[in-house]
């Protein structure tokens, strides 16, 4: 198990990437999140306070008023795209270990200036070397993408409520509803929607699931 910091919070064509760099490594580990995850895992990069409180704000303060102390946490696994990850909460003098995604664990991690862990085994399966090149870090393995990296020092100067402009996806948008070949869209739809929930992008796998309520209709 390696300690690891955060690199960066990137943007790929498959949505929002956070960049763990594990210590004495060339390579690191791009974990897939969610929008909310991101706007919380960014506001604490920056600095900036968010005058509504996040779930993750909540949380912390929650710890913080209970005597719960967040020591570090561990990415301990991962499967095809999926990770898995623990919180180590000491509590009462005893130390406990609750189950949590990734993209929470990080950003509690954050708030509480804790420690990030990653087992070797998962650096070794899902580590990818990159090729810095000023604004974009180019992946080296043949991996069919981009990351862009987003500039703290411009994001400083960007409210809260900006921090993010999200857009609808592009494959949302091509789709054809009122196509007379309903039975293609559906199975498309139904595509979009498996890989939004395995994205853990649920706005848009809502969204996705009420065009095919339409189409049943």
């Amino acid at each position: 198990m390696v300690e690891a910091k955060i690199l960066n919070l990137a943007i790929t064509d498959k949505g929002f990437v956070v960049i763990l760099k594990p210590e004495k490594s060339d390579k690191v580990v791009p974990i897939s999140i969610a929008y909310l995850e991101a706007q919380s895992i960014m506001a604490s990069l920056i600095g900036y306070k968010i005058e509504r409180p996040l779930t993750h704000d909540i949380v912390s303060s929650i710890f913080q008023n209970c005597g719960i102390r967040l020591i570090n946490v561990i990415i301990d696994n991962v499967h095809i795209d999926t990770f898995f990850s623990k919180l180590v909460i000491e509590h009462n003098g005893k130390n406990i270990f609750i189950d949590s995604r990734p993209s929470d664990a990080i950003a509690l991690s954050l708030k509480s200036k804790a420690p990030i862990f990653i087992e070797e085994h998962v650096v070794d399966k899902a580590g990818i070397v990159l090729e810095d090149n000023d604004t974009l870090m180019k992946v080296k393995d043949s991996i069919p993408f981009t990351y862009q990296r987003f500039d703290k020092e411009e994001l400083k100067e960007t409210s809260s409520e900006n921090i993010f402009t999200k857009k609808e996806p592009e494959e949302y948008n091509n789709i054809n509803t009122n196509n007379k070949d309903s039975k293609k869209n559906k199975e498309e739809l139904q595509r979009l929607l498996d890989q939004a929930v395995k994205e853990e992008r649920y706005e848009d796998a809502a969204k996705y699931r009420d065009e095919l309520d339409n189409l049943s209709e």
